[in-house]
């Protein structure tokens, strides 16, 4: 889940934002995204207790795959490297918050 999206524009033209997960990867929108999904913080039934990355739409899908790549037990080295570690970086918050992972795509 995200925050909303913002197309940046000055003086008539669209900049290009920064993806966080990468140096020099720029998109037209960036969006706010929990590391670990907010819907397993709603399924948990509390409150949403996670950091945002600023990342664009592929590398968030990116994300969303390796997350459930990793759960069925898949290889994902196919996937961006930092992309994977985000992943992992919301299962080990999961865990650290006693939340139960769930295929996200």
């Amino acid at each position: 889940m995200s925050t909303p999206r913002e197309l940046v524009v000055v003086d008539g033209h669209v900049l290009l934002q920064a993806c966080s997960l990468y140096r020099g990867h720029a998109c037209a929108v960036i969006e706010q995204h929990h590391i670990c999904p907010k819907s397993w913080w709603i399924a948990a039934g509390k409150p949403i207790d996670t950091p945002l990355a600023a990342i664009c739409p592929t590398d968030h899908m990116n994300v969303h795959a390796a997350i459930d790549g990793i759960l069925a037990g898949r290889d994902v080295t196919a996937l961006p490297p930092r992309c994977v570690a985000l992943a992992r970086q919301g299962l080990a918050i999961a865990a650290a918050h006693g939340l139960t992972p769930a295929p996200t795509l």
